[in-house]
């Protein structure tokens, strides 16, 4: 098994790519949210213009923001990881940000 900053290094991680949830409550949700969705642009598409299609573009405009979206929480969350990480080995070490711990 290749160490984790190989696999990083050599571009075989791609965490946002790579997700998805295994929640049984998650399927549940995203089918009926998708569900009515589906019903909402048959509805849009019955309309005196059709308004469906213009619908859809400005939901695909929404969800062009996502990626940046998730880029930033998954570096935010690496970063308090690493955070806790220094802190962790700091305790270990007896040094604290008030000064040596009372061990």
């Amino acid at each position: 098994m290749k160490s984790i900053l190989s696999e990083l290094y050599e571009g075989n991680i791609f965490p946002a790519e790579q997700y998805s949830s295994k929640s049984e409550e998650y399927r549940q949700i995203y089918q009926k949210h998708y569900k009515h969705y589906e019903d909402f642009i048959k509805t849009l598409s019955k309309l005196e213009p059709p308004l469906d299609k213009q619908f859809i573009k400005i939901l695909d405009e929404q969800l062009d923001v996502i990626p940046y979206e998730f880029s930033e929480m998954f570096t935010d969350g690496f970063r308090l990881g690493a955070r806790v990480m220094i802190d962790i080995f700091q305790g270990d070490l007896g040094v604290r940000e008030n000064g040596p711990s009372d061990k």
